[in-house]
């Protein structure tokens, strides 16, 4: 078996190697919060092993603590990167703790002749923080039924399984060192045989392998998602963009025994209201008028904006005097809402029920058609589309 020197040394240079893989290949390409933390863990478990190199030498008394608290701090950051996946704030207080009292351990147990300062309060400290980043991990796979769109979803769920299951084995490994250290003594032959140096080390870095493929595969599935929610959702208003919409509307358009209306609005005089106040007030009346119809189509139904201040919803209602109340929400929500307005902010409706058969662009058209009624016939009104030919 190698020896402690040669297994640091290589442990110390993957670790900066996989550090800069993983900064260039997935951090500075999603920039998660998960990702800095994880490297973090990363800088301190090279540096740390770096650290431990000097054991031998005039500087071991300097150097060994160093080790020790970067080695501890270090799997604490694998906990702040597990947490992090599932959206939760680091726990400074705990962390502070271990690794003060790691670091205190470690200096006043005569760190320049003994190469374990501190042993039983340093393993312990791994072994709680290696469980505490495998419970995270198993929290993430409880809370998140979906991880992904079908096709990424099974990876994830196997990436973060191999985390969990590689944090899990070795912060049980971990703690049978803290038992055989306090037991038979790190200078027993079968302490050395079985959870040394060298074992470990080797241990580290297939674990460190392992959990740094598992978190750019979730750091590139939160990328891909971050997408998709991008191109699903109007940055300005929160509404379905038109494509997004369309589709979304086209699997809820039929069945159901309660009638569907196809609903297109357009802002009165917006182009108006840009030209005298710019377009900063412009945003925020698209802005006002997306949360009025998110709030009155809740629960039964969908909207979008399909074009610059033209919006597109899809309602269950019972019949039209039921629509044309969720049109006169919205129309009072906006007016009450817009902060910046000349006089009163109206808006447009055309509005036709989807027929048996017929596609959201055939039912969008026809209220676009009665939209168009409305504003040729003065503004602020409620046209009803004609009822498609059999």
């Amino acid at each position: 078996m190698l020896d402690a020197l040669t297994t640091r040394m290589v442990l110390a240079s993957v670790t900066l190697a996989v550090l800069v893989l993983f900064y260039v290949g997935t951090y500075r390409r999603g920039g998660s919060r998960y990702a800095a933390w994880w490297c973090l863990a990363l800088l301190s478990a090279g540096v740390g092993t770096a650290a431990y190199l000097f054991n031998g030498t005039s500087l071991q008394g300097l150097m060994n603590p160093i080790g020790n608290l970067l080695s501890v701090a270090g799997v604490g950051f694998v906990w702040f990167a597990a947490r992090a996946v599932r959206g939760e704030k680091p726990v400074w207080w705990l962390w502070g703790v271990v690794v003060g009292v790691t670091a205190l351990a470690s200096a006043l147990d005569s760190p320049s002749e003994d190469v374990w300062a501190g042993g039983p309060v340093v393993l312990g400290g791994m072994s709680l923080s290696l469980g505490l980043a495998a419970w995270e991990i198993s929290l993430v796979l409880r809370e998140r039924k979906t991880l992904g769109p079908r096709g990424h979803e099974d990876g994830a769920k196997v990436s973060l399984l191999a985390m969990e299951v590689a944090s899990t084995g070795l912060a049980l490994f971990y703690v049978a060192r803290v038992v055989g250290y306090l037991t038979i003594g790190p200078d027993d032959p079968r302490f050395e045989a079985w959870m040394g140096t060298s074992i470990t080390t080797i241990a580290l870095t297939v674990v460190l392998v392992v959990a740094t493929f598992s978190m750019s595969e979730v750091s590139h599935l939160e990328l891909n998602r971050d997408l998709r929610i991008r191109a699903a959702y109007d940055d300005l208003t929160g509404l379905l963009t038109r494509g997004e919409f369309l589709a979304t509307a086209q699997k809820h358009s039929q069945g159901g025994a309660t009638p569907r209306y196809a609903v297109m609005a357009d802002l009165d005089y917006f182009k108006d209201l840009n030209d005298a106040l710019g377009h900063a007030a412009g945003d925020r009346a698209l802005r006002a008028f997306g949360a009025a119809c998110r709030k009155a189509v809740e629960g039964h139904g969908i909207a979008g904006r399909v074009g610059g201040e033209e919006f597109a919803l899809l309602v269950e209602a019972r019949d039209l005097e039921d629509v044309r109340g969720i049109a006169s929400e919205i129309s009072r929500t906006y007016a009450d809402a817009a902060p910046i307005r000349l006089g009163t902010p109206t808006v447009s409706y055309g509005v036709s029920e989807v027929q048996r058969g017929e596609s959201m662009e055939q039912a969008l058209a026809r209220a676009d058609e009665a939209l168009y009624r409305a504003k040729r016939a003065g503004r602020d009104r409620f046209e009803v589309a004609e009822t498609r030919a059999a």
